[in-house]
């Protein structure tokens, strides 16, 4: 079934976050199994956009891993059904990874009725006949702390979205196909990178992710000197907060100081809720108000920014690529080199640049049409890695 007019969209980043350790689970949860749904699917109540596209929306929990500690955890997030019959085969699936919409439990997209900026996403894909699931993350819609861009669990969460929808949803097939932006371009990449060993049962077709958090450790070349973009420093508190569940000797007073750490509470807001302080704030910092407190400090968090990073190993299905080259978030040398690492790995990529553009929605023509087109038609995947 062919995609349609689908459009990439990447939904602004802004950021939040919470320290703590991993919270309890019902024993409902400790004993189900991966993907499994946590009581009966509620009704969703969104835009009127999605009651014209769908014959059920409804927001579903279910069980899945701990990237940090292999623990069970408890997942919320939103599944949609396109109106009509499944075709022959069954309805294929598409998760979603959303973009950083916080990391505070409220900043749940499916907490909001416009799913926090993701409707342009979802709707495409509903548009053109495929369920679509969206996960929200860990500890976003469930107790927290979320995990921010910690891979592994984010991976955990997307594949076990699919086999959510499974189980709610009669008639669809084992094929899926991923898709993600910013942070949730991470997610798919670690979905892919997962699949074959936590995905087996299901069949991924590929994985699209769009302005992907990749190799973050050059950040701590820019904190020191003295570059981050206004972009990066919205980002960074809740970065930092983050990486605090995995690695606690990573303490945020080693790396903001002055006005932003003062004013670090603006930056644990939903997405979209002071983004206009926020940007106000960023451009009072100084290079003093981000430079790590001695090199110690620096190569602490440059050793955390490697675990989080992407690739991490082989991604056994195709992905296709997306970046502007004007992002001033994630740079493209970032993006490129994750992308020549991964080739190195035996990847097959496709990789697309959106010539000035940054990162944000994304015009690239009908690239990821005709590449879905193609992972549906069996076609053998394009690769940028021979060149």
């Amino acid at each position: 079934m062919a995609l349609g007019a689908l459009m990439l969209v990447v939904a602004g980043v802004a950021c939040s976050g919470t320290g703590g350790a991993e919270p309890s689970v019902s024993d409902e949860v400790a004993n189900a199994s991966p993907g499994e749904l946590i009581g009966a699917p509620s009704p969703f109540q969104g835009y009127a956009a999605l009651e014209s596209l769908t014959q059920t929306s409804n927001t579903i929990r279910y069980r899945s891993t701990s990237g940090i500690d292999g623990s069970p955890t408890e997942v919320s997030g939103v599944l949609f059904v396109p109106k009509g019959d499944p075709p022959p085969g069954g309805w294929r699936v598409v998760s979603i990874g959303h973009s950083t919409s916080g990391s505070a439990s409220r900043c749940a997209p499916s907490a909001n009725i416009g799913l926090l900026g993701n409707l342009p996403t979802v709707i495409p894909f509903l548009a053109n006949g495929y369920v679509v699931v969206m996960t929200d993350y860990q500890g976003l819609g469930t107790p927290g702390p979320h995990p921010y861009l910690e891979p592994t669990s984010a991976g955990y969460n997307i594949i076990d979205a699919v086999r959510a929808a499974r189980e709610a949803v009669p008639g669809t097939s084992m094929d899926w196909l991923g898709y993600g932006v910013s942070q949730g371009g991470q997610a798919v990449w670690s979905a892919n990178e997962l699949s074959g060993d936590y995905g087996q049962g299901l069949n991924l077709l590929g994985s699209i992710s769009v302005s992907p958090a990749t190799d973050l450790t050059p950040l701590v070349d820019s904190m020191q000197n003295g570059t981050l973009t206004d972009e990066q420093i919205t980002v960074l508190p809740a970065l930092l907060d983050g990486i605090r569940l995995t690695h606690p000797d990573v303490e945020p007073e080693d790396y903001l100081h002055g006005v932003l750490a003062e004013r670090s509470d603006v930056f644990t807001a939903c997405v979209d809720e002071k983004a206009g302080l926020q940007a106000k704030i960023a451009e009072e910092v100084t290079p003093e108000n981000y430079l790590p407190a001695n090199v110690g400090a620096a190569e602490r968090l440059r050793a955390a920014l490697a675990d989080y990073s992407e690739p991490s190993g082989p991604s056994p299905r195709p992905m296709l690529v997306a970046y502007g080259d004007q992002d001033e978030l994630i740079l493209p040398p970032w993006t490129e080199n994750a992308v020549r690492e991964g080739c190195a790995m035996g990847d097959t990529i496709d990789l697309v640049v959106a010539p000035g553009q940054g990162h944000g929605i994304l015009n690239v023509g009908r690239a990821v049409v005709d590449w879905v087109d193609g992972r549906l038609a069996g076609i053998p995947a394009p690769t940028t890695c021979d060149r």
